[in-house]
């Protein structure tokens, strides 16, 4: 049956589908967070490939026993040009006629082109910022076991932990948003497929999931066959009960490390190293990691950086200190300390002032912001286009050469509508999206237009109203430039 047929019938369709997979073999540790009283609106991620559309089906077919509001989420990346519009309109459809709401964010077309990893991130910042807006306490995702072992792959060349190589969960709280929930998780790919099969249920079908170049297809359709014909057994199912043991054991050992250095989970300005010196390197990892991130400085650190820090922690020296950010991490014989690496200690160091082209704009972190008019010929639109510019220290606005600039530091109540996002939220929340450190916030400079708003901050993607286009001949380039603390 075609998807594009007008006499699809998507309720019965979802009632037979709920039959197909009755709650009870919906992955149970997702059943007692859909139960819970403070439940009650959910966002559900829906590409119409037949993971979701059965994952919305099954919740819409239970939704009246749950208790709970199903919102339809799509985000369309046009990749795959009028295909992506196809697949949108096919959500669309069947979201209308089961009567929920349906939200869909597109990727705009003259966006520089992004990978498969930038998509992903488009799309969570998406479905994130709906679910924040819609008042949903969860979003909903379609994975099953078979993606278990994909991920898997793909986090141990990368070299993760027990925590990485227990995703994906079949619940994930966050600190800050809504959980994510994964209903089918305990499922396998061929048992959904079959089942909407059997019933002739339409799907999407993406031919780039053929493609073996992209990583996950190779994995999926090469080397996971082989591994399992090579081992003489299943080796989804082993991988999917290895996560759930690592989940087991990554949350005991998180539960130990909070009882055991409680500080380090409260965003304590310091921690006792005699304490994590004497611990399990484990556990002194967990705490370090926890500690960092509640200053906004873990993403400043990468793995060898981290691993270079427990080195340090664990080790005899009575003094060291190293970067992170715009901090040092300040280690003694007794404690482990942040202090800031910025000469201003007002809050908001940044005076108001004129970003003109004669003149830099010097900043009280030691960086200054610069201004400079070009000619947008074909080789620097390609560079544009291509997603090349780094949005920390550069930024292209299509903007007329005398253009009134004025810099300043960020405000409470700013706004801010980057390149590709589905809308304007404050200027806090994507600091946050983005794992910008608290310590860095008030020290970036805010570049505005009179009456027009925020133009670019470094860390972000310029405005979504001076973006680059076919037709931009002239513009104004940003530039950014850091000096090292130390």
């Amino acid at each position: 049956m075609s998807k594009n047929e007008k006499s699809l019938n998507w309720s019965n369709w979802a009632l037979r589908i709920g039959k197909c997979f009755p709650l009870e073999q919906l992955h149970p540790d997702t059943l007692v967070w859909l139960q819970r009283p403070e439940t009650k609106s959910v966002l559900v991620a829906c590409s119409g490939g037949p993971d979701s559309v059965a994952v919305l089906c099954a919740l819409w077919a239970h939704a009246k026993k749950l208790h709970i509001k199903l919102i339809v989420g799509h985000y369309n990346h046009r990749w795959r040009a009028s295909k992506s519009d196809e697949d949108a309109h096919f959500v669309a459809t069947m979201a209308d006629d089961l009567g929920c709401e349906f939200i869909g964010g597109v990727r705009p077309e003259d966006q520089p082109a992004c990978t498969e990893t930038s998509a992903r991130v488009l799309r969570m910042e998406f479905l994130r910022t709906e679910a924040r807006l819609h008042n949903c306490q969860c979003i909903i995702f379609g994975h099953q076991l078979d993606d278990i072992l994909e991920l898997q792959l793909q986090r141990l060349v990368r070299g993760v932990g027990s925590e990485g190589l227990a995703a994906p969960r079949a619940v994930h709280i966050f600190t800050v948003g809504p959980a994510h929930l994964r209903p089918l998780l305990n499922l396998r790919a061929a048992l959904i497929r079959d089942s909407l099969n059997a019933i002739d249920v339409p799907t999407c079908e993406d031919a780039t999931n053929l493609d073996t170049t992209i990583a996950r297809n190779g994995l999926r359709h090469t080397i996971i066959p082989q591994l399992s014909q090579t081992v003489d057994r299943d080796a989804s199912v082993g991988a999917a009960r290895s996560r759930q043991l690592l989940e087991e054991e990554s949350s005991a050992l998180d539960t130990l490390a909070r009882e055991q250095f409680a500080t380090a989970y409260s965003g304590a300005d310091y921690l006792d190293r005699v304490g994590l010196r004497s611990a399990p390197r484990a556990l002194t990892r967990r705490a370090l990691v926890a500690w960092l991130a509640s200053h906004d400085l873990v993403e400043c650190l990468s793995a060898s950086g981290l691993e270079q820090l427990l080195d340090v922690v664990v080790s005899s020296k009575t003094k060291h200190s190293m970067s992170a950010g715009c901090a040092f991490i300040k280690i003694s014989a007794e404690q482990i300390r942040i202090a800031s690496a910025l000469v201003c200690d007002s809050t908001n160091p940044i005076k108001n002032s004129a970003l003109t082209a004669e003149d830099s704009v010097h900043l009280p972190n030691r960086a200054r912001l610069s201004r400079s008019a070009v000619i947008v010929d074909s080789q620097l639109r390609d560079l544009i286009f291509s997603g090349a510019i780094d949005p920390n220290c550069e930024a292209y606005l299509a903007l007329d050469h005398d253009t009134s600039l004025q810099v300043r530091g960020w405000l409470p109540g700013d706004r801010f509508t980057p390149i590709g996002a589905p809308g304007s939220k404050k200027l806090k929340d994507w600091f946050i999206d983005r794992q910008i450190p608290k310590m860095e916030r008030n020290q970036l400079p805010v570049v505005t237009i009179a009456h027009k708003g925020i133009v670019w901050v470094p860390g972000l993607p310029p405005a979504e109203e001076s973006r680059i286009t076919i037709q931009t001949i002239q513009a104004l380039r940003l530039t950014y430039h850091t000096s090292d603390p130390i």
